[in-house]
């Protein structure tokens, strides 16, 4: 997930503008404000999931861009990109046990907790359904819930809105 701004060149009164200086004061406006809100803004699409994910972020300060990357870390970050990403059809065959026990009912039977396009609050269940053991299962695959698309939708202003008092506060200091 990236969330890129483009501004126009900064002008100050003095000959020479001290670079070194403002790239430590976004990377800091970075660190210490939007990181924390974006991990926040992550962890709340998870907060019901028994498998917790964790999150990480990285800035980038150079000429050409400005940019925090939220991205899954740990054990369960392959899940983060199953539900997010989706899956194409696949097989799914039992290696620890004899056999898959899962609930199913068919077809539309599950309500997930998550849907498309960042929306999440379902209760995560199968409903009317019967417990099914099987020694493989061809699974349908799942859309892609598209989280990040959802979270850069819905902080891109207040993004603008602290950037802008970031050049504000710097050229200030120049």
């Amino acid at each position: 997930m990236a969330l890129t701004v483009a501004y126009r060149a900064l002008r100050s009164r003095r000959k020479f503008v001290n670079m070194p200086e403002v790239k430590k004061q976004l990377e800091q406006v970075l660190e210490r404000e939007v990181k924390p809100e974006l991990i926040k803004r992550f962890e709340r699409v998870t907060v019901n999931w028994e498998h917790k994910v964790d999150f990480r972020g990285r800035k980038f300060v150079n000429t050409k861009r400005i940019m925090v990357r939220i991205f899954a870390a740990g054990p369960n970050k392959k899940i983060w990109r199953y539900v997010s990403l989706g899956t194409r059809p696949h097989t799914i065959k039992a290696t620890r046990a004899p056999f898959l026990v899962f609930n199913t009912g068919g077809p539309g039977s599950y309500k997930p907790k998550t849907k498309p396009v960042g929306k999440f609050g379902g209760p995560g269940i199968v409903v009317g359904g019967s417990t099914v053991r099987a020694r493989k299962v061809k699974h349908p695959g799942s859309k892609a819930r598209q989280f990040e698309k959802a979270i850069r939708a819905d902080y891109k202003r207040e993004y603008s809105r602290v950037m802008e008092n970031a050049f504000r506060r710097i050229i200030r200091r120049l």
